[in-house]
């Protein structure tokens, strides 16, 4: 039986998680769970997984058992520390992700990853580490990484010419329209997501950060990823191989899927725990280019892993300080890709990066975008 922490349990990522766990309850055991802020929520999963180990990240709170215990720092990278256990299942919003990951990797242990910031941000760290730590891995939750990691698992790499990553275009390619207020951005037409990430699809920066996580977890030059606008969200990933072959993976949207995978692997899942298509009923498959001028974020995710040092970094921490900005009601929502770009422009590019000097580009960024924000 693997023994699982949950970081971010009470968000859309860990609820899937409970889901897997819940379908598969002699093979997975949860050992810890934290969540940024919602006590309440977190201690009815512990009550109904025999959850002992419950971290409550705003108030830098665990309880242990009986025991509550305030202690100095993260919650999510103390029990990473701390317990014992077998996978990480990283769900954290932002930034805030790395430590955890981080702190796993040194333990040797299996990551299994939807906090994208953590590779976007700190790509060139982690996969250092990984080389120094053989027994630990990371398994991407993502749909797209999922179905990426699932293709070219089984390809000749030396016969590919291009990756795919796919994008529903969030509201914006549903509407047509770009002066969208916040109670209309998160009324997303496919996936249910939380509040920033949706936001995020809405205006491609998730897309952009997908692209720069994709060359870094698969080792793709910037060149071989591309992004196409699929609205249907039924195929994830398309690797075009030098013959001119498409191949494709294709499975309803639901993140169950790629988290169950994560968690099984090498195995899978013996019945289906996703929606199956319907062969009685027609199936329109559509398919649209994504150009820069349309969508600026992917040509800025572009410039970020091309340039790369501490700009992948930059892009993040503008995006997460803007996206704060639009949800507090200060910004509009077509102005949150403008401000990615003069903090680009503006701030000290930093070739060789550490984790000290990231954190300074993400601080500096936030400050940057905060300040620009206001002059809006």
């Amino acid at each position: 039986m693997k023994r699982i922490v949950i970081l971010g349990a009470t968000g859309s990522i860990g609820k899937s998680t409970l889901k897997v766990v819940k379908k598969y309850p002699q093979k997975f055991k949860i050992v810890g769970i934290t969540a940024k802020r919602n006590k309440e929520q977190l201690l009815k999963i512990a009550e109904n997984f025999s959850v002992k180990n419950v971290g409550i990240y705003n108030e830098s709170v665990v309880f242990e058992g009986n025991k509550k215990k305030n202690i100095d720092g993260d919650v999510n990278s103390y029990f990473v520390n701390k317990l014992d256990y077998d996978i990480i299942v990283n769900a954290l919003v932002g930034s805030i992700g790395f430590y955890p990951t981080y702190y796993g990797i040194k333990r040797g242990k299996i990551i299994a990853l939807a906090n994208k910031e953590t590779i976007v941000s700190y790509g060139d760290i982690i996969k250092k580490e990984l080389r120094k730590n053989k027994r630990a891995v990371i398994k991407p939750v993502d749909s797209e990484h999922s179905a990426l990691w699932q293709l070219l698992s089984f390809i000749d790499r030396k016969k590919v010419e291009k990756c795919y990553i796919t994008a529903s275009g969030g509201v914006p390619f549903k509407t047509k329209r770009y002066d969208l207020t916040l109670d209309e951005v998160l009324k997303h037409p496919v996936w249910n997501m939380g509040i920033k990430v949706t936001v995020d699809s809405s205006t491609m920066v998730n897309k952009g950060l997908e692209i720069i996580e994709a060359c870094r977890l698969f080792s793709l030059s910037p060149d071989m990823v591309g992004v196409m606008i699929h609205p249907n969200s039924l195929v994830h990933a398309i690797v075009l191989l030098k013959d001119g072959t498409y191949i494709s993976h294709m499975a309803y949207p639901d993140m169950i899927l790629p988290i169950e995978y994560a968690l099984l692997h090498p195995d899978r899942g013996k019945t289906p725990s996703v929606k199956l298509l319907d062969e009685n009923v027609t199936l329109n498959l559509s398919f649209h280019p994504a150009p820069f001028e349309k969508y600026k974020s992917l040509k800025l995710a572009y410039r970020a892993v091309k340039m790369g040092g501490n700009m992948p970094a930059v892009f993040n921490a503008a995006n997460e300080k803007a996206v704060e900005l639009f949800i507090r009601g200060e910004i509009k929502f077509n102005q949150i890709v403008g401000l990615i770009e003069k903090v680009m422009k503006k701030i000290k590019f930093v070739k060789r990066v550490t984790i000290e000097n990231i954190r300074e580009s993400e601080k500096e960024a936030k400050r940057l975008t905060e300040n620009f924000g206001e002059k809006l």
